[in-house]
Parts: structure tokens; C-alpha cells; sequence
């Protein structure tokens, strides 16, 4: 057992994450396995799951994977993942100990229930001895189990010896309970963490429901132009909305079931150009959208998180701001929460946004970027607005 769970340990729960948590694991797990700073470093997944399997010798340590797991926001699917497959493990264990069970049953013969009136030569207060009861035991090959714990010959019926029965029928009930337990519980859905792409041209509808949508805003100042953002869902992912005809505001409406089509997913977000590209779903219509998912789709992304994801990604978000720099060119504005810092770039038409220390600030759709460091930057289709603060 403690194999299977090194085994999920090594090739799910350490080989499954990016090198950046890797280090974060590894910091984290510092005490429990005594690792210096040098060990930090050089330890590979392999030598960690080693030291795990010596450190819990119980769970080779995925139950102490599975809580550090749920504590780091790009790692709690797999924290999800893992209990299924220390689940799927169990189980296993429990099905191959029922199974050996059953074959010691057969192959030992039984010493506290002799079963003398099945065999036709048999007669009750013989003395035959226990070695030839069993004989019948043997002889129906060719019957299922339960055959053999209902079926009673007439001879043995007249003799008043259906009695003999009763044990053989308990014993097969108390194998098949577990299995019974066993096909219960049917898997959970993973709930995405980022939205759906879907990049390239999408002529067919998909039907959503509108989960927020912000009010519109002048993108390009000097044609003029305006959008708004928007979120939308189906029951199993969630999209990020471009709207580019703001006539379409009045059918963003949250909790409102509409439908898409013919429109363009790039870089993360659906975009739509015409009005024709939205239609309302008739009646009042509704879709069964997970609360985990809508959280999922409206949270703020930690700031240690957003170092770890891949750069190229844009981000939402409501931050406090720290610090602010002003330069001709740009404003560098610092945030932070409760896992770290990052700074923020904001140039052109944003910068004329009243943001300082002290505020909350919401920003929407910021780009990752690294360019010696990791930082957000606001690009053409970025939002920023100052908040009050959140209870």
C-alpha cells in the first residue's frame, strides 16, 4: 500500500507541478525532511519522494501533499486529484484483501463449521470425520457461489438439516457488502481555474449565462472607439468577453442566459464585433452553473500565483495599492496582498486614473510580463478603476 502511495506521490503529486512550486514545496517541506539549503536546491522529485516515504511511513506523505496543496492556488485541482487517487488506491487494496480472503476460504478447510448433510453418503450422527465432510464442499464445481449457499438436496431437506446452510449463505453476504460500498461515490468534475480560449473563429452558437459585465469605456481616445468586458459561462468552463458594440450592454445582463455565435477567441478572450453575434434565449431559461466555477470565474488571482503562471496571460483582479511612481512616460504602481508584491505599469489614457496608496484598485485585462521581472502592463484594451474598499 505504501508503494502505490510513494507511486502517486512521485508521478502525480511532485512530477505534475512546475519547477517554481517544486521550490515552493520543497521550502515548505524544509523541516518535516531536514533540508538544508544545499538540499533545497539540489534535490530532485525523486530524492524528495524518498525522503517522504522514510518521513511518513503511513501514506509515503500524500496526505501531507494534499494539505500543503490546498494552500497554493495553482496546485488545489491537484490537491483534488490526489485524494482520488489515494481513493482509487485504497479501494484497490481493499478489493485484492476481499478477493484473498475468498480464496482462503476455499483452499483452508473450515474447523468451526462442518458441513456433513450435502454429500449423498452422509448420514447425521455418523462420525465420519472432518476431513471427509469437506469432500462436498468440492464436488459442485460447475455452480455459482450462490448456487452453492442456496442449493440443498431433498435428501438433506427430510433429514431437518437445512441448518447447515445458514453459514455458508451469511459468509457470501458478508464478502459482497463491500463491493457494495465500493461502486458508491462517482468522481468530481475538475473546475477550471483559467478561462477557456478557444482561439480562431467559432461560426456555431454556444449558450451562456452572463455572469457580470463592466460598464462601458473609451479604449481609443482619439477615434472614439468603445467596449466593455464581460464573463460568461456554460455549466463545466467560463469565458472572458471582448464587446466591441456596446449596443449589446443591455444583454449582458447577469444571470441572463443568452446565445453567441460567429466570433473570434484570441489571446484568452472571446470577442465579439456585431450586435448579429448575440441573440436572447427565449422564455426565462436558465443554466445550472456551479458555485465553485463562479467563484473560480469572479476571484482575484494571488500574487504568488501570478508568478508562477506562464507569461503572456492577462489578468483581473481587484489589488490594494502599496506604492506609486510617477515618470514621464508611465505611472509604476506597487500592489500587494498577502502573499507578496508586484508592480504594474500603466501607460497612456490610464494614467490619468486618480489611483494612490491606500486604494483599492480593480484592474482588467493587465498582461503578465517579464522583462528582467515579472510585473502587470496595461495594454490597449486595459481597465482600471478605483474602489471602495471591499468588507
Amino acid at each position: 500500500m505504501v508503494n502505490d502511495y510513494k507511486k502517486i506521490v512521485l508521478l502525480s503529486g511532485l512530477k505534475g507541478i512546475s519547477d517554481h512550486n517544486f521550490k515552493i514545496v520543497k521550502s515548505l517541506l524544509s523541516k518535516e525532511l531536514k533540508l538544508n539549503r544545499k538540499a533545497q536546491y539540489g534535490y530532485d522529485r525523486s530524492k524528495i519522494a524518498d525522503l517522504m516515504e522514510d518521513k511518513f511511513p503511513k501514506d509515503a506523505g500524500i496526505d501531507t501533499l494534499i494539505e500543503l496543496y490546498k494552500e497554493i492556488p495553482d496546485l488545489e485541482d491537484l490537491a483534488d486529484e490526489l485524494k482520488r487517487e489515494k481513493a482509487k488506491a485504497k479501494r484497490k487494496q481493499t478489493e485484492k484483501s476481499i478477493s484473498e480472503a475468498k480464496r482462503h476460504r476455499r483452499d483452508e478447510p473450515s474447523t468451526s463449521q462442518p458441513i456433513p448433510t450435502i454429500h449423498e453418503d452422509s448420514k447425521p450422527g455418523s462420525g465420519r470425520s472432518t476431513r471427509n465432510s469437506q469432500a462436498p464442499r468440492l464436488a459442485p464445481a460447475t455452480s455459482s457461489k450462490r448456487d452453492q449457499a442456496t442449493q440443498v438436496s431433498p435428501e438433506t431437506t427430510s433429514r431437518g438439516v437445512q441448518t447447515f446452510q445458514v453459514p455458508l449463505t451469511s459468509a457470501s453476504s458478508s464478502t459482497q457488502a463491500p463491493g457494495v460500498f465500493l461502486a458508491k461515490k462517482p468522481r468530481l468534475k475538475t473546475v477550471p481555474e483559467q478561462p477557456s480560449e478557444g482561439n480562431g473563429q467559432h461560426p456555431d452558437p454556444k449558450k451562456v449565462m452572463v455572469l457580470k459585465a463592466t460598464e462601458p469605456f473609451t479604449y481609443d481616445l482619439r477615434r472614439g472607439k468603445r467596449m466593455f468586458h464581460a464573463t460568461v459561462a456554460t455549466e463545466t468552463e467560463f469565458f472572458r468577453v471582448k464587446v466591441f458594440d456596446i449596443v449589446l450592454k443591455k444583454k449582458f445582463i447577469p444571470n441572463k442566459v443568452i446565445t453567441i455565435s460567429n466570433y473570434f477567441g484570441r489571446n484568452g478572450f472571446i470577442n465579439i464585433y456585431s450586435a448579429t453575434s448575440v441573440s436572447e434565449v427565449n422564455g426565462n431559461q436558465s443554466m445550472n452553473i456551479p458555485t465553485t466555477l463562479r467563484q473560480r470565474a469572479n476571484a482575484t488571482p494571488k500574487i504568488n500565483y501570478l508568478y508562477s503562471k506562464r507569461r503572456g496571460i492577462f489578468v483581473n483582479g481587484v489589488f490594494m495599492v502599496n506604492k506609486k511612481n510617477e515618470t514621464k512616460d508611465c505611472i509604476c504602481y506597487e500592489i500587494q496582498d498577502n502573499t507578496g508584491m508586484m508592480e504594474v505599469m500603466v501607460y497612456g489614457r490610464l494614467t490619468s486614473v486618480n489611483c494612490n496608496p491606500g486604494n483599492k484598485v480593480r484592474l482588467m485585462c493587465f498582461e503578465l510580463t517579464d522583462e528582467g521581472k515579472v510585473y502587470l502592463k496595461s495594454m490597449r484594451h486595459s481597465n482600471m478603476k478605483v474602489i471602495k474598499a471591499e468588507k
